[in-house]
């Protein structure tokens, strides 16, 4: 297997998949222009890729965001329509200069080396002081390239916009939700993780992409480079970080601003890089109801799961096959965010719930996928479903959702390489027989067993992963408030007992290597 692969687009908030495994695994799932229905859309490419391989697939996706990355994964945007989209925009007039020259001049500073005018690659700020910091730029005049402290005259440009930022976000609120809306405070909340700048360059970007006369795939090129844009200028990018991964929307410590303009260009890029030249004819789809051609291709609803069970009873679906996706705050705020930032309140509608959620722990996670697996399609499906950057809470939550719904695991597998579990459920026939509580000599005795037949010390997530699927089996799992952490806290509980000991002395269960204390003086 590869490493996980970070290259698709908005990949710091979407599940990683190691980059060669969807071939083979699809194999496993149906024959060649089967259909599957992918019922959680956490990553576009999946789908994609799956209907690559030959196979019909209906999508459903309630995210607007989500829903306009499977069209460009579907169909990529070419080099040149990318190039010729940037263009039109930068010939925009804002009032007498040219829309590029007007936001590049947002940026500039003056080189510490030569004094020379210089546009700036980023600025560097501190997230608790609110103290610009320093810029990092490459001075096409003398050449001196780098970080440099920030001076007075940037810091003087920075505070003009920060007194003239109310009517800007003003504009960009109207954009998501009325004045009278009640969701308009989140919305609000969200647009500041948007420095004042950003909000002024951005708002003008798109306030200008409705009045350019172009084609229909050149204002699709447009729109993608603003969301390139519009994930690279706010402020979740941590100074000195290579690969952040923001779940919840708190600000870095030390943050960056990028340069807008700068990150329109850097788009073209990253879009063409995210899609080679061997790829550019795309996969056929769709959005429904209009079905795919039988040699394979994409179908998108354009909806959650729940609205579309009710009419998916004419789709001969043989399996199910999607991403369990983490808890994510930051990407489900964005996409409200960005949704209404770029096609206006009616988009977003549907989907703007999530600007007041609040509550994003393993409980609520494992009752929001209780929901999913309720609303899955009745019959005889079996549900292949991945689980990457696995921990032993998400996989609790993962599995009392999928049981007490009904659901059975035919198979798990752990893929430790990639951080991923692979698991196959099944819809079980109802049973009159009740749950019982889990009770900690039970778990011992599963723990014991794991150990006996492995012969050799564990650590904690496969022990975790063992008592989960045996309590899962023998239908000891009950949803309450607090499922989550009542199951971590037998099995930590379970593990204080003497025959069991950490080699390793930690301080803290889930990072030790456990053996049983009978074998310690064999490791």
């Amino acid at each position: 297997m590869n490493t996980l692969d970070f290259s698709a687009p908005l990949s710091r908030y979407l599940p990683p998949l190691p980059g060669e495994m969807t071939q083979a695994w699809s194999n496993r799932i149906a024959p060649a222009s089967a259909w599957l229905l992918d019922p959680t859309a956490a990553s576009p490419r999946l789908p994609v890729q799956l209907a690559q391989g030959g196979l019909r697939v209906l999508v459903t996706a309630g995210n607007p965001i989500i829903r306009f990355l499977l069209d460009l994964a579907a169909h990529p945007p070419t080099e040149s329509d990318l190039r010729a989209a940037l263009s039109d925009l930068a010939i925009a007039r804002k009032d007498d200069e040219r829309l590029e020259l007007h936001l590049q001049n947002l940026y500039q500073t003056h080189c510490a080396a030569c004094n020379h005018q210089t546009p700036v690659d980023f600025f560097t700020w501190d997230g608790k002081s609110g103290e610009l910091l320093a810029k990092t730029y490459t001075c096409p005049a003398c050449g001196d390239m780098g970080e440099r402290p920030a001076n007075p005259d940037d810091v003087r440009r920075a505070e003009q916009w920060t007194h003239a930022e109310g009517l800007h976000r003003s504009r960009a609120l109207e954009r998501i939700a009325a004045r009278d809306d009640p969701d308009r405070v989140h919305a609000e909340e969200a647009l500041r993780l948007y420095l004042p700048r950003a909000v002024y360059a951005l708002g003008t970007i798109i306030n200008r992409l409705d009045g350019i006369s172009t084609s229909d795939e050149r204002r699709r090129c447009l729109v993608a480079l603003i969301l390139y844009a519009l994930d690279q200028c706010n402020s979740l990018w941590p100074h000195e970080t290579e690969r952040p991964r923001p779940r919840q929307l708190l600000l870095p410590g030390v943050f960056r601003e990028h340069n807008v303009w700068m990150a329109l260009e850097k788009g073209i890029g990253f879009w063409v890089n995210f899609s080679p030249a061997s790829q550019v004819q795309g996969v056929a789809h769709t959005l429904w109801p209009e079905e795919p051609p039988e040699n394979g291709g994409l179908i998108i609803y354009e909806g959650p799961l729940r609205e579309a069970v009710g009419e998916l009873s004419e789709i001969p679906l043989v399996a199910l096959a999607g991403i369990i996706p983490r808890p994510n705050q930051a990407f489900w705020t964005l996409s409200a965010l960005w949704a209404g930032w770029l096609w206006g309140r009616e988009a977003v509608a549907p989907f703007k719930g999530v600007l007041r959620r609040r509550r994003y722990d393993w409980q609520w996670h494992a009752e929001a996928l209780r929901a999913l697996f309720n609303n899955l399609p009745a019959g005889d499906l079996p549900f292949h479903a991945l689980v990457p950057e696995l921990e032993p809470d998400f996989l609790s939550a993962v599995i009392l959702a999928a049981t007490t719904s009904g659901w059975q695991v035919e198979s798990f597998e752990a893929e430790k390489t990639n951080d991923l579990a692979i698991l196959v459920f099944k819809k079980g026939k109802p049973s009159r027989a009740k749950s019982a509580q889990p009770d900690i000599n039970f778990i011992r005795r599963v723990l014991r067993e794991t150990l006996e037949k492995r012969a050799a010390p564990a650590d904690y997530p496969s022990l975790h992963a063992a008592v989960l699927l045996t309590l899962a089996a023998k239908k000891k799992l009950i949803f309450d408030d607090d499922c989550v952490g009542n199951i971590r806290k037998l099995i930590h509980t379970a593990l204080e007992a003497d025959e069991f000991t950490d080699l390793e002395g930690r301080l803290h269960p889930e990072t030790g290597r456990w053996a049983l204390s009978k074998w310690q003086k064999m490791f």
